[in-house]
């Protein structure tokens, strides 16, 4: 199991729905991205694809071990999982909170001009949209942030969105109404260019860090019955009389 962070955020973001997850049985992984984790000069140094590549390789760690592997992340970690279930067919099921692939034309064309006028952007601390307020203080992430890194996102999410089409496996789409950074929107834009095998759950109270927001515990429970539920769709059955412990071999 695969659990990704968003941009310019960290691995803990994940730690709630990953501790369920291993509850259930999951070996789980949480995804540090090229770049994050350390300073806002370090990100700028990379690209998108340099994302995309730790996650890839992150992934193909856990592929040595299981033959069972799944992927699931918040923002552009949800977008980075679609990617990954798009390159990677011997993904079991993927699942996504808040993942983006479109913040609209007038915030690219934003984006695109003040990367020509402007080096660092920094985010209004004080402008938060989640319904539990105080949970904003979970969330680790760069004060500031390169504007040449804020277009390497819109090119992420955009050949994302070239290759949704080929994702096959159950895909599990969850936005929350509250969100005030990526349009809920994108949720169906997912749905409609993966098809049938995609599934959207909107949440009326959850902003956008939904793994850490009013409707964390009911988004675990929906993310672990999805895995499960591909698993066992896929071939894998459950012991009858075995510890926890020894539940899924799945990652």
């Amino acid at each position: 199991m695969l659990l990704i962070h968003g941009f310019c955020g960290t691995p803990p973001e994940m730690r709630d729905l990953g501790e369920h997850l291993a509850a259930a049985g999951f070996r789980v992984r949480g995804a540090l991205l090229a770049g994050h984790g350390s300073t806002p000069e370090d990100l700028e140094k990379t690209s998108w694809t340099d994302w995309l590549d730790s996650a890839q390789a992150q992934l193909d760690a856990l592929k040595k071990d299981s033959r069972f592997v799944f992927c699931a992340g918040q923002s552009m970690g949800g977008t980075l999982s679609l990617a990954l279930a798009a390159r990677n067919p011997d993904v079991t099921a993927v699942a996504t909170c808040a993942a983006l692939v479109s913040l609209g034309r007038f915030t690219e064309i934003q984006i695109r001009v003040g990367r020509r006028l402007i080096r660092w952007h920094y985010p209004d601390r004080g402008s938060v949209d989640l319904w539990n307020r105080e949970a904003v203080s979970r969330l680790r992430s760069y004060n500031r942030r390169a504007m040449k890194s804020h277009l390497d996102l819109v090119n992420l999410y955009t050949d994302t969105r070239r290759a949704l089409h080929r994702i096959k496996q159950p895909a599990l789409i969850l936005h929350g109404l509250r969100d005030s950074t990526v349009p809920p929107g994108n949720a169906a834009l997912i749905k409609t260019e993966i098809g049938d095998s995609a599934t959207v759950r909107f949440f009326d109270r959850s902003g956008h860090a939904m793994s850490i927001d009013i409707d964390a515990p009911e988004i675990q429970d929906l993310i672990t019955e999805h895995f499960l539920n591909a698993a066992t769709a896929d071939g894998w059955q459950a012991p009858t009389a075995a510890p926890r412990e020894a539940t899924p071999t799945a990652t």
